[in-house]
């Protein structure tokens, strides 16, 4: 499956309570969909988050989304880049 970025802003920042209602709402969405979480990125001052997806296509991701309620800024399809050498090591 192809890697999804999902891109969201909070104003005011995101609160840990924020965070676990929405993934309460979105997790059975995702499951639906064929779409399994990888990992979260959150800034510093909790304002932006990228979440990185791994699912069929983008439209499963965004489908997630909408019926749960969430909002989100963007999502996109992305390909991993990683040092093969660094990897070996």
């Amino acid at each position: 499956m192809a890697h999804m970025i999902v891109e969201t802003v909070y104003d005011p920042p995101a609160t840990e309570e924020d965070i676990d209602a929405s993934a309460m709402k979105l997790d059975p969405c995702l499951q639906g969909h064929d779409v399994r979480w990888v990992r979260s990125y959150m800034s510093l001052d909790r304002r932006r988050r990228i979440c990185i997806f791994e699912a069929p296509d983008a439209d499963a991701v965004r489908v997630s989304y909408r019926s749960a309620g969430v909002k989100f800024e963007r999502v996109w399809p992305a390909e991993e880049i990683n040092d093969d050498e660094a990897e070996a090591e």
